[in-house]
């Protein structure tokens, strides 16, 4: 198993794997499907076009079995969100069904990402860790604490002291990870 940069080729792999790590989250606003996964590859696509140099993957052989983004100016994701045209695209996939979310879904995501938005600007500027996850079947075999390692070095290269992450309290691995 290595860890390298991320690639393009990586990232419907990445995807899949955040939904299969993520599906109790991602079912809190709307049913796991197809859409949800395509909506997913989105998001992921525009975060490894952000954040290249902070977007790791564990491979074994060809296979990724984990992955971590670490962003260290989470305002050049919504800028680059919106000179990109991917948020248009978001809208406009949205609107076409491309996504498979109903009205009152949509209501949910809105009101969780202006909390989240809220939360940036009351808090002082520091690096994120975005999302990490490890397939199950790879879980256990210390691949979390190396992705976390990978992303912390390259967080500390950049000079900067201070990372925020969120995790559920119930989600013991994450917890106990990010405690060492």
């Amino acid at each position: 198993m290595k860890i390298i940069l991320a690639q393009y080729q990586h990232i419907d792999e990445v995807a899949e794997l955040f939904c299969l790590a993520f599906e109790e989250s991602i079912t809190f606003f709307t049913p796991m499907s197809k859409k949800i996964k395509n909506a997913m590859k989105d998001a992921f696509c525009l975060l490894h076009e952000v954040f290249t140099q902070g977007f790791f993957v564990a491979v074994e052989g060809d296979k990724v079995c984990g992955y971590i983004v670490m962003a260290d100016d989470i305002k050049r994701l919504w800028m680059q969100a919106i000179t990109s045209g991917f948020l248009k695209k978001a809208i406009v996939s949205v609107i076409r069904g491309e996504y498979g979310l109903t009205l009152p879904t949509l209501y949910k995501i809105v009101k969780n990402k202006l909390l989240y938005f809220r939360f940036e600007l009351t808090t002082k500027p520091s690096a994120q860790l975005l999302s990490i996850a490890v397939h199950p079947e790879h879980q256990g075999e210390g691949i979390g604490q190396k992705l976390l390692s990978k992303g912390i070095d390259y967080i500390e290269s950049l000079g900067i002291k201070r990372i925020k992450l969120e995790a559920r309290p119930d989600n013991t691995a994450a917890v106990k990870i990010y405690e060492k």
